[in-house]
């Protein structure tokens, strides 16, 4: 199987996409509540340095969380309804 069987297959199954995405940002949200540095560190991205400037690194670092879990229940249904 080579690198375009695998894109085709990604791109034609949305409950492969869903499970693909779903994954990629729980080892995300893991690394928020380990604070991992990968994960917390917003170096390099100007929005995201802004707001822990605003809201300070741990409320920030809470804020991310939330979201992801949002964002993670929400795909989660649509991969249940796909």
């Amino acid at each position: 199987m080579n690198i375009d069987e695998v894109i085709e297959n990604i791109t034609n199954s949305p409950k492969l996409t869903y499970g693909l995405i779903i994954s990629v940002l729980t080892l995300v949200l893991i690394g928020y509540v380990r604070k991992w540095k990968w994960a917390t560190d917003p170096t390099g991205n100007r929005d995201s340095v802004q707001l822990v400037e605003w809201l300070g690194y741990e409320n920030y670092r809470k804020i991310m969380i939330v979201a992801l879990i949002v964002v993670i229940l929400i795909l989660f249904l649509l991969f249940l309804n796909t």
